[in-house]
């Protein structure tokens, strides 16, 4: 694995730790955010790992693990579905317009989600 691949997990590990601890404390909505944060860094290492990218924006990790899926990449589609899910949460939770609640069953689903796209990246990037 290429040391940015490794710091783009190393982000993403950091990111599922603040999300449990987040968690942990019942800020639901911070450990939605910060977990959708994990999988988008471990997407970002796959994308670098596989593809030498470093991709900037959101839409631009989504758009890349598509067509990265659609040439054979071996990868759960519905954890790169999830990525633009948890993307729309992230943003209502920091942008509004209306105040986004997220409770404790939502959060524990990002955590296992996060968890399991994680589990899957380190898999892909070896």
């Amino acid at each position: 694995m290429s040391p940015e691949a490794v710091n783009y997990i190393g982000i993403a590990e950091a990111m599922l730790a603040r999300a449990h601890r987040s968690f942990l404390a019942e800020i639901y909505e911070d450990a939605a955010r910060s977990a959708y944060l994990a999988m988008l860094n471990a997407a970002r290492a796959i994308i670098f790992d596989k593809e030498g990218l470093a991709t900037k924006t959101h839409s631009g990790v989504r758009t890349k693990m598509y067509d990265m899926l659609r040439g054979g990449l071996v990868f759960d589609k519905q954890l790169v579905d999830f990525l633009a899910t948890a993307f729309e949460t992230k943003q209502s939770v920091d942008y509004g317009p209306e105040i986004v609640l997220v409770d404790r069953t939502q959060a524990e689903d990002y955590l296992n989600r996060a968890a399991a796209f994680l589990a899957a990246a380190k898999a892909v990037c070896g």
